[in-house]
């Protein structure tokens, strides 16, 4: 007997589902997909100048790491990261991702991020998800650090964990945003808000 693949759509936003259907499931082309506490978000694909900023974070993770050879394994964008939530049935696609060497391979033999950045698309509903939901979830899941870009009020949120919470920085003005998880790396607002003027 042939099983029937769940399809989803931009039609079904909002709609409720398990980890594991949307998981199986097969999307439609052309937008972003996540399941957020049992729901599916389905958004656009990010336009200019989303993705000239995260096309600048890439940049500059690559050029840190290659003049820190053996810290950064790997980084990515949001189809080469998935992070799984079981326990509140909620998949993520982060914008970028760095994996330290070193990092234990999880049980699906995969080498979870240490840290996270997303950038904040306009709109209440991408507010709510950059800082709130995604605030939460991503504790949740065990990771070191997470940056929230923000180019509408010109602002880095860095999070570091502190133990079962985050201890948050802000960074605006002139200033070069920093973590802890990459030692040395800095990322100067400026250059970074001219990508999204581009």
């Amino acid at each position: 007997m042939a099983t029937v693949t769940l399809r989803i759509g931009p039609a079904d936003h909002g709609r409720a589902m398990t980890l594991d259907d949307f998981l199986d499931a097969e999307e439609e082309p052309g937008y972003r997909y996540e399941l957020a506490n049992g729901v599916l978000e389905v958004t656009n694909v990010p336009n200019d100048p989303h993705g000239l900023i995260i096309w600048f974070l890439l940049d500059a993770l690559s050029e840190f790491g290659r003049r820190h050879p053996g810290l950064i394994l790997r980084a990515g964008g949001s189809g080469e990261f998935q992070l799984r939530l079981p326990g509140l049935d909620t998949g993520r696609n982060p914008d970028v991702a760095v994996v330290l060497h070193g990092t234990p391979k999880d049980e699906r033999g995969r080498r979870p991020p240490s840290l996270v950045m997303e950038v904040v698309s306009e709109g209440a509903d991408a507010h709510e998800r950059d800082y709130v939901a995604k605030r939460r979830e991503y504790l949740a899941v065990g990771l070191r650090e997470y940056w929230i870009i923000d180019p509408i009020e010109r602002r880095v949120t860095v999070l570091v964990r502190d133990g079962d919470v985050w201890a948050e920085r802000i960074f605006v003005g002139d200033a070069a945003a920093e973590g802890l998880v990459l030692p040395g790396f800095r990322l100067p607002l400026a250059e970074l808000w001219e990508q999204a003027e581009e």
